[in-house]
C-alpha cells in the first residue's frame, strides 16, 4: 500500500522549512544547551567556550540520560517530562527554558525554547539568534507523527459519511482530541536551577523580585489615594463647604483604590504560590539529603512535628509576612502624615513611644510561643511514640504505668496555653484600640480652642485612623510570622541545603572531567578501590569498620560473609555513598566522591540494603520499581521493568492486581508478602543501570525456587555484583 505524506493543515511546507533550519543537531546539543543556560540567565558559560562531559550520543540511542549529565556539568537540573495529547499547547507555553526532540521526515533535530508567550515561543537557533515562531507549528509539528495515521483513519471515515468541507476540519480536530487524549507525548527537557542554588538566586530567576516592587508600589498607591479620599471629605465636612463635586471627588478618589486592591491581591496570590512552591522544593531536597541514621534518631513524633513546622512556614510566614509589610508600609506613611496634622510633634512623639511598647510585648510573646510550641512537641513526640509502641506496652508494660507524667505535661501545657493566649488577646485587641484613644484625646484641646484650621485637624484624625490601621493590619500578621518564626528555628537547618559531610558538591568543570572520565574509563581501572577504610557510628567510640581495603573490577561477582556485627552493611553503606568514610581511600573509577559528586556517585552504584532499611513506598508498584531510574518512565525503561518482574516471578502478582503495575502499594495500599518485597527491593537495584549493584540479604527471605530464579536474573543483569550474606 503507497504512503501518502500528510502535511500539517494551517502550515506550509516553506514553514516547516522554516522551523526545521531552526532548530539544533544531535552533534550540537552541547551548545544548545549552554546557550540556552547562558540565555535564561541560569549560567554565565558561553557556548562557544563550553565543552561538554562527552560526545552526545549515537542516533536512536537514548540522549535524556546525557542530558541530564551535560546539565549537571553546568550546574543545572535537565528534567525529564511528557504530557497528554491535550496538553501540548500548556507544556509549551510554560516549559521555556527547555529542549524539544522534533522530527522531521523521520530525522531527528531539537528545538531550544527560551520563552513561551501566549501565541509565540521564543526559540534559540544555531546562529546564536533569538526568533519568534508560532507555537501553533511547533505543537503540530510535535504531535505529527501520531496524528498522521490518525489523520489519514479519520478522512476515510469523513468521506464515507459525506461531511461537508466546512464542517470538516472541526470534526477532525475533535476526533483528534477524543482518540489520542491518552497518548502521551515525550522528548522535552526542562532546564532548572537545582534547588541547592542560593534561594536569592531562585526568587530572582523566576521574577519574584519584580512582582514584589509592584505589590509595593500597588500598595503605597492605595494607601495614598486612601489619603486623598479622607483629606477632600475632611475638608469639605469641617469647613462646611460639601457639595456635589466634593462628593464626586471623594467617590472617584474611593473606586479608584478598587483596582489597586485587586492588583495589590493578585500580586500577593502570585508570589505566595510562586515562593511557596519554591519553598516546599528547598526543604523537600534538603529533607532528602539528610543522613538515614540521622533520620532514624528522630523518632516518629519529631519527623512529624518538622512536617508540620514545614507547612507552617509555607502558610504563615508569606500570609503574616505580606501583612506585617503592608502594615509597615502603612505606619511608615502615617508619620509624615501626623506631623502635618494638629497634633504635631505631641503625634510624632506619642507613635514610636507606643511602636517601642509593643516590640516589647511582642518580644515576650516570642519567648511565651516558644516555650509552648517546645511544650507541645514534646507531647506530640510522646504521643506518636506511644502509639507506634502500644503493641509492645500492651503486652510488657503494666497498666498501672501507662500515664505515667501525663496530667503534669498536660497541666504545664495548658499554663502555657492560658499564658500565649493572653498575651496575644492584649496585643491584638488592647493595643490597637489604645492607639485610637490616645490619638484622638491629642486631638481634642486643639478642636475645644478653635485656633487650627479644619484641614489640619482632618488630617490628624486621618493619621490616626491610618496608624491603627497600619497597627491592626501588622499585629494581625505577627500572629501568623510568630507561627512561621517558631517553626523556622526548627527546620532552618534542612533549609540550609548543605553539602553532606565528606561530600562537598563538586563545581562544574570538577564533575564535567569526573563525569566523562567515568564514562570513558579503561577496562584495566579498578571500578571500586578501597584502602584501609575506618568509620564510627556518631556517638560510639568503637570503629564499626577498620582497615578494610578491597578490590573491585569490572564484571566481578563476589560473596562477602560475616558474622552480625562484622561491618558487612556499614562497608556497604560506604560504598553506596549513604556514609562517608572516616579516613582511608575510597575510589570509583579512579575519582573520590568529592570529585564526582553524589549524583554521579549514585548512578555508579545501586543498592538493595538490609530488609529493614528497605521501603515500599506509597506509590505505584511501577513508582517503587522506578524510583531510582527516570520518573516518568521511557518506553524503554518500562520494557526493561516488565522483562525483570517476569524474570523475578512477579507477573502472577501482578496478574493479581487489579491496577498491574499501576497498582498503588504499601501501607496504604496492596499488602506485599515479605518475599514479594525482597524481589521488589532486587528489581529495583538493577533498573537503575549502575555499574555496580550492592545486594545486602537479599536472598535471605527467598523460597528456593525464588531463590534460583532471583540469582540467574541479579547474574544476567548486574554487571558487577557484590553479595552480602551470612555464613
Amino acid at each position: 500500500m503507497r504512503s501518502e505524506r500528510i502535511d500539517i493543515p494551517g502550515f506550509s511546507q516553506a514553514e516547516r522549512a522554516q522551523l526545521q533550519a531552526c532548530c539544533w543537531p544531535r552533534h550540537q546539543l552541547d551548545q544548545a544547551l549552554a546557550e540556552l543556560a547562558r540565555h535564561a540567565g541560569l549560567n554565565t558559560t558561553d557556548s562557544a567556550e563550553h565543552r561538554g562531559t562527552q560526545a552526545p550520543p549515537a542516533q536512536g540511542d537514548d540522549i535524556g540520560s546525557w542530558l541530564q549529565q551535560e546539565a549537571q556539568a553546568l550546574d543545572l537540573q535537565a528534567e525529564t517530562v511528557s504530557c497528554s495529547y491535550r496538553e501540548v499547547d500548556q507544556l509549551l507555553q510554560k516549559s521555556a527554558p527547555a529542549i524539544l526532540r522534533l522530527e522531521f521526515a523521520g530525522e531527528e533535530h531539537f528545538l531550544a525554547i527560551a520563552a513561551g508567550h501566549r501565541r509565540q515561543l521564543t526559540i534559540l537557533t544555531p546562529a546564536q539568534g533569538a526568533l519568534a515562531v508560532p507555537r501553533a507549528l511547533v505543537a503540530a509539528q510535535l504531535v505529527e507523527a501520531i496524528e498522521a495515521p490518525e489523520r489519514a483513519r479519520i478522512a476515510q471515515l469523513l468521506n464515507g459519511v459525506e461531511v461537508s468541507d466546512r464542517r470538516r476540519a472541526r470534526a477532525t480536530r475533535a476526533l483528534l482530541r477524543e482518540n489520542l487524549a491518552a497518548r502521551s507525548i515525550e522528548g522535552c527537557w526542562l532546564l532548572r536551577l537545582p534547588a541547592r542554588r542560593p534561594f536569592r538566586q531562585q526568587l530572582r530567576h523566576h521574577g519574584l523580585y519584580g512582582k514584589f516592587a509592584a505589590l509595593l508600589a500597588c500598595h503605597i498607591a492605595q494607601v495614598g489615594l486612601f489619603l486623598a479620599s479622607w483629606w477632600v471629605i475632611g475638608r469639605a465636612l469641617l469647613s462646611g463647604h460639601i457639595d456635589a463635586g466634593w462628593l464626586a471627588a471623594w467617590v472617584l478618589l474611593l473606586a479608584s483604590q478598587i483596582p489597586l486592591a485587586l492588583l495589590t491581591s493578585r500580586l500577593q496570590g502570585a508570589i505566595a504560590i510562586d515562593t511557596g512552591t519554591l519553598m516546599k522544593k528547598r526543604l523537600l531536597a534538603s529533607a532528602l539529603r539528610m543522613a538515614p541514621d540521622r533520620v532514624r534518631r528522630l523518632g516518629s513524633g519529631q519527623i512529624l512535628s518538622r512536617v508540620f513546622d514545614a507547612e507552617h512556614i509555607e502558610a504563615d510566614a508569606l500570609q503574616g509576612g505580606f501583612l506585617l509589610l503592608l502594615g509597615a508600609i502603612e505606619l511608615a506613611m502615617a508619620v509624615p502624615v501626623l506631623l502635618l496634622g494638629s497634633g504635631g510633634p505631641l503625634h510624632l512623639l506619642t507613635l514610636p513611644l507606643f511602636v517601642l511598647v509593643i516590640g516589647l510585648l511582642v518580644q515576650r510573646q516570642i519567648r511565651r510561643r516558644r516555650t509552648w510550641t517546645g511544650q507541645r512537641l514534646a507531647l506530640t513526640h510522646s504521643l506518636i511514640e506511644k502509639m507506634v509502641g502500644h503493641r509492645t506496652r500492651l503486652a510488657q508494660q503494666p497498666p498501672a504505668d501507662w500515664h505515667r507524667g501525663e496530667d503534669r505535661d498536660l497541666d504545664n501545657y495548658q499554663q502555657g496555653s492560658a499564658a500565649m493566649d493572653s498575651g496575644m488577646a492584649q496585643l491584638l485587641a488592647l493595643l490597637p484600640r489604645t492607639w485610637l484613644i490616645l490619638g484622638i484625646a491629642g486631638c481634642i484641646p486643639v478642636f475645644i480652642s478653635g485656633n487650627t484650621p479644619s484641614t489640619q485637624l482632618a488630617v490628624a484624625i486621618g493619621g490616626v485612623l491610618l496608624g491603627y490601621r497600619a497597627l491592626l493590619k501588622a499585629l494581625h500578621g505577627f500572629t501568623s510570622a510568630l507561627n512561621a518564626l517558631v517553626a523556622w528555628e526548627n527546620v532552618r537547618e534542612l533549609f540550609a541545603l548543605e553539602p553532606a559531610p565528606g561530600a562537598p558538591a563538586p563545581t562544574a568543570a570538577t564533575a564535567a572531567t569526573a563525569a566523562g572520565a567515568s564514562a570513558s574509563a579503561a577496562p584495566a581501572q579498578p571500578l571500586c578501590y578501597l584502602r584501609d577504610l575506618r568509620f564510627h557510628y556518631p556517638g560510639t567510640d568503637k570503629p564499626a569498620l577498620q582497615g578494610c581495603s578491597l578490590t573491585i573490577r569490572r564484571g566481578d561477582r563476589l560473596l562477602l560473609q560475616g558474622s552480625s556485627g562484622s561491618g558487612k552493611s556499614t562497608l556497604a553503606a560506604l560504598v553506596t555513598g549513604i556514609h562517608t568514610q572516616d579516613d582511608g581511600l575510597l575510589l570509583l573509577n579512579g575519582y573520590d566522591r568529592a570529585s564526582l559528586g553524589e549524583h554521579q556517585w549514585r548512578r555508579l552504584v545501586a543498592s538493595a540494603p538490609q530488609f529493614h532499611e528497605n521501603h515500599v513506598i506509597a506509590e505505584s508498584f511501577l513508582f517503587n520499581l522506578l524510583m531510582g531510574d527516570y520518573w516518568p518512565p521511557t518506553q524503554d525503561g518500562l520494557r526493561r521493568a516488565y522483562a525483570i518482574c517476569d524474570e523475578l516471578g512477579l507477573t502472577p502478582l501482578l496478574q493479581k492486581m487489579p491496577a498491574g503495575m499501576l497498582q498503588t502499594v504499601g501501607e496504604m495500599g496492596w499488602q506485599l508478602s515479605h518475599g514479594e518485597k525482597s524481589r521488589l527491593f532486587i528489581a529495583r537495584a538493577l533498573l537503575q543501570n549502575a555499574e555496580l549493584v550492592v545486594l545486602d540479604e537479599s536472598f535471605a527471605a527467598l523460597d528456593p525456587a525464588s531463590l534460583r530464579r532471583a540469582v540467574a536474573c541479579v547474574q544476567k543483569h548486574a554487571s558487577t555484583l557484590l553479595v552480602i550474606a551470612h555464613p
